[in-house]
């Protein structure tokens, strides 16, 4: 499940934990996501997140004044599909005075990004009723190149449960 909801469910060794969270800095919002292991990382979830943390560092390298959505997200989606996941969610969105605002991504629409804009980009892959990956970071897109605003570490993070 792209958002899980909560429960009384105890986390337990070999679990994989999303973190989806974000904050507001003088009416602005931010939003970020990390994807964390406890104890170890199975080998299965390997794949899926080294996939994640690839496709969320291509995206980032595309985003530069006018590069195209609905492009992007075609890319990622096609990618996500050809190692044998599926799309059950969009590679991000827009962020500003809401969480989510324009531009979005999509594949029926073309969006193009503008010098100054903030997105979000974050892919995911999900095993339905198992497991689910997903790296996101705020972006901060310029006329040449686009700068992460998020700072967290996108390598695996084991914690001791």
């Amino acid at each position: 499940m792209p958002h899980a909801v909560p429960s009384t469910r105890r986390i337990k060794e070999g679990d994989i934990i999303l973190l989806d969270f974000g904050c507001k800095y003088k009416g602005y919002c931010s939003d970020m996501t990390r994807t964390i292991f406890v104890n170890y990382v199975e080998e299965e979830y390997k794949e899926a997140y080294d996939l994640v943390k690839e496709l969320n560092q291509n995206v980032i390298s595309e985003f530069r004044d006018g590069a195209n959505l609905k492009t992007i997200t075609k890319e990622v989606n096609d990618k996500i599909k050809e190692n044998r996941f599926s799309v059950m969610h969009s590679p991000g969105h827009g962020v500003g005075l809401d969480i989510h605002e324009e531009p979005f991504y999509g594949t029926n629409i073309d969006n193009f990004l503008k010098d100054n804009m903030v997105l979000t980009v974050e892919p995911g892959v999900y095993i339905s009723g198992r497991f689910g990956v997903r790296i996101e970071d705020t972006v901060w897109v310029n006329k040449d190149s686009a700068i992460s605003l998020t700072k967290s570490t996108k390598d695996y993070v084991v914690i001791e449960g």
